[in-house]
């Protein structure tokens, strides 16, 4: 947002009286004294505020307005009015307009009206891409964990969030690194919430959701008539986060055209929408993120280099579930106890093997996998105390037991001293992984280690089949 008023107003000496009192208030004022000539540079000036003589010669303020509008739905319009014209103004806000004032004017009292105008412009931002997004009340967005490296992790973030308020300069992009489910969107928002920023919007964008050549205008917006389909002018994902924070997730899979233009953008703090030959100046904190090494993609080819040094300034690496030591424990508690008040499921708690089940499980969708486990957990589970037969877990990797009777625990328990069919032994694990995995054949190979030929073969010939109403896939 750049905090630009066009006043439009063939009074040249009150358009000037206005002009110069903003001015001296911190806006850029352009000046217009007609209707086409205000609409005819509104594009390309593109102002955030309009003030709009509601009499102007040959096209009104009202036809003005209307089209004001229809081209940019996003510029709030204050309309100047004679004194007394109840009806005018009545028209105008029926129109649109944000606000009237009346003939003769008193500049603080536009002024006033201006910056309230200007704070409903991001209210509005916010409110689109904010709060449909968030759910404050989700305690799960606090970062769980006691171990070492999430120590390390949560220090980094505090340093990270006070940059811009103890150097008094813009922070620069920030990079967070880890496996897919680990939590980067939560550290993201750790960082924002922790900042001087924290009361702007934080708006989000998983680069890998949508597809490349709308990428762009999601972005840097475009204008009205760049496409086919663009009816109206639209802001971008980088104004729609003026002031506050923009997390790009999975940006390695952005494509190299794009790269570009996002480099350029963030070395110049300014954008052109599509459409557009005019820059406009945007104030975000940058967050970035991959779930893949982009040293590699870079040797492929697949990666800017510049791009990358660019957005490694700052780095926050987030390690997997497995080498967190306890905190699979404490965060899968955690999930207990929230969950089971989302759902109103009553008192819900891990058992003793549940627990040595879950320390010994390795995790391989990270914290995103151990919260949907105690999720489903809890929805299913009728009695208080949760086992490990309730988990539905993979394969652990408890050690045999002293007494070498027994490998496993719960539902992948072996019992040595009956001896082992290592055919049934098969059978059973690749049906428990079919079952936990919703007969989802891709997801389960990936479990087993196995290829998805390999996996078809082994159901088989153990003449596996799906439970009715699951989509064998």
């Amino acid at each position: 947002m750049n905090n630009t008023v066009m006043v439009v107003d063939d009074e040249t000496v009150l358009a000037g009286a206005m002009g110069d009192y903003l001015g001296r208030h911190g806006y850029a004022v352009q000046i217009k004294s007609t209707g086409e000539e205000a609409l005819k540079s509104i594009d390309l000036e593109a102002p955030d505020i309009v003030v709009l003589d509601y009499r102007l010669p040959r096209m009104d303020g009202l036809e003005v307005l209307r089209k004001i509008k229809e081209s940019r739905p996003e510029v709030e319009v204050i309309m100047l009015t004679a004194h007394g014209s109840v009806e005018g103004a009545v028209n105008a806000m029926k129109q649109g307009a944000y606000d009237y004032l009346s003939k003769p004017l008193d500049l603080e009292e536009l002024r006033l009206v201006v910056a309230k105008a200007l704070q409903s412009l991001r209210r509005g931002k916010e409110l689109d891409y904010l709060r449909s997004q968030m759910d404050k009340e989700n305690p799960s967005r606090d970062i769980v964990g006691e171990s070492e490296q999430i120590v390390r992790v949560k220090k980094l973030i505090d340093q990270i969030a006070t940059i811009e308020a103890t150097s008094g300069r813009e922070a620069p992009a920030i990079l967070v690194t880890g496996e897919t489910g680990s939590g980067k969107e939560l550290v993201a928002r750790s960082i924002h919430t922790k900042s001087a920023r924290a009361k702007a919007p934080f708006v989000e964008i998983n680069c890998v959701a949508i597809p490349a050549n709308l990428l762009e205008a999601e972005l840097f917006g475009y204008e009205r008539g760049a496409f086919t389909d663009a009816k109206a002018a639209k802001i971008g994902l980088f104004e729609a986060a003026d002031s506050g924070t923009l997390f790009l997730d999975e940006i390695g899979s952005m494509d190299l055209g794009l790269q570009a233009k996002l480099l350029k953008a963030i070395e110049e703090k300014s954008l052109r929408r599509l459409g557009s030959i005019h820059n406009r100046r945007f104030d975000v904190m940058l967050i970035a993120a991959t779930n893949q090494p982009l040293e590699s993609a870079i040797r492929e080819r697949n990666f800017r280099e510049d791009l990358y040094y660019r957005l490694k300034v700052l780095e926050v690496h987030l390690p997997p579930l497995r080498e967190r030591g306890g905190d699979s424990l404490i965060l899968a508690e955690h999930f207990v106890k929230l969950h089971a008040r989302r759902y109103n499921r009553g008192e819900k708690e891990l058992g003793e093997a549940a627990k040595r089940a879950i320390a010994a499980y390795n995790w391989p969708g990270n914290v995103r996998e151990l919260s949907n486990v105690i999720e489903r957990t809890v929805l299913l589970k009728t009695g208080k105390t949760i086992e490990p037969n309730d988990l539905a877990l993979g394969p652990t990797n408890l050690p045999v037991q002293s007494d070498g009777a027994r490998i496993g625990d719960g539902a992948f328990a072996i019992d040595l001293s009956k001896g082992i069919v290592l055919e049934e032994l098969e059978k059973s694990i690749i049906e428990r992984i079919l079952s936990q995995t919703s007969w989802n054949r891709t997801k389960a190979a990936q479990l087993l280690g196995l290829s998805r030929e390999t996996l078809r073969y082994r159901i088989e010939k153990h003449d596996l089949k799906p439970p009715a109403g699951n989509v064998d896939s």
